[in-house]
């Protein structure tokens, strides 16, 4: 019994004497630098991986992009984009047209934008398209007698969508040499208009533009194709050119008369030739900013064949005004 209260009476010095040795531990290890704390919480891992923005090699980018746009145009001659023709020049820009019909059948359309966007720059030789999609807005016509015979309801909506172009630039020379432009390019348009506006086929549409000057004037022009993927006999295979006459006067100012020519191959139209004249005025590059020039211009649209027929519409429409905003950057 008496080794046991002996026992048990040493048991606190025990664990006092314990506590003692470990708290005398832990000073001698601070004291040896030694961190015993516990160890914090591991930081955020979405924080870590966070992606972060190199400003510096952005502006890099933006201002490489400016010099390969800028040695671009001055490999080229400087002329004005014409109304309706297809330039061959590479362009780096924003382009908003508008268009209104007359047709023969008496209504009467409203086109936003028809096929244009925004034009970048991509290489030496290269140019992508990023065009919006047409919008109509068109009137309607009432019909005769009881059963309202020839009516025409109005309609508004998306067309199909032409929303992609690739240029390849293949030879040019500015004012300074031998002031030419050739390129090829290709079209994609895609079946996405409502019904009364689409062919309901993809459409692929080659092209070869050219361009030659002489002093303060010159012509621009193409030669191209409309290839449906499907409904071939309605829509029908077209050959299509289009030549643009330019004269540059006033630093600005750049008077113009085009010709605008299908040939429809087969179709609903097959054997007719739509030929259109198109006199009109484009003002620019001027000024707007810096790095950016604007640029507008209008025409007056003509059909000068074949004659009207009602079915099918042709020539698609009798005449038109022309309307064009560019932002070049």
């Amino acid at each position: 019994m008496a080794r046991l209260h002996i026992r048990a009476s040493l048991r606190p010095i025990l664990a006092a004497s314990v506590a003692l040795l470990g708290l005398a531990r832990h000073h001698a290890h601070a004291a040896e630098g030694l961190d015993l704390t516990a160890p914090s919480q591991p930081a955020d891992p979405t924080a870590a991986t966070a992606p972060r923005v190199d400003a510096a090699g952005l502006a890099g980018y933006l201002a490489e992009w400016e010099q390969r746009a800028a040695r671009v145009r001055a490999s080229q001659p400087s002329w004005s984009s014409p109304l309706v023709t297809t330039t061959g020049l590479l362009e780096q820009r924003l382009r908003i047209d508008l268009q209104q019909e007359h047709s023969g059948n008496g209504t009467n359309t409203t086109v936003l934008d028809g096929g244009r966007g925004v034009d970048l720059i991509v290489s030496d030789a290269n140019e992508v398209q990023f065009a919006s999609d047409p919008y109509y807005i068109r009137t309607g016509i009432p019909g005769r007698g009881p059963k309202n015979k020839g009516a025409i309801t109005p309609l508004s909506g998306f067309a199909d969508w032409t929303f992609l172009r690739f240029e390849q630039r293949l030879a040019s020379s500015p004012e300074s040499g031998g002031n030419y432009v050739l390129t090829a390019s290709l079209q994609v348009q895609a079946p996405t208009g409502i019904e009364r506006l689409s062919g309901n086929s993809w459409q692929y549409v080659p092209t070869l533009a050219f361009g030659k000057g002489w002093g303060a004037f010159d012509v621009q022009g193409t030669f191209g194709a409309v290839l449906p993927a499907a409904h071939s006999d309605t829509i029908g295979y077209q050959l299509q050119t289009s030549i643009a006459v330019q004269y540059h006067l006033l630093r600005v100012v750049w008077p113009e008369l085009e010709v605008n020519w299908t040939y429809y191959a087969n179709g609903q139209r097959g054997g007719l030739s739509q030929v259109y004249l198109t006199p009109g005025l484009v003002i620019g590059r001027f000024a707007v900013a810096e790095k950016l020039r604007g640029t507008f211009g209008f025409g007056y649209q003509v059909a000068v064949t074949p004659s009207y027929r009602s079915s099918p519409l042709t020539p698609a429409y009798n005449h038109a005004w022309l309307f064009t905003n560019r932002l070049n950057f």
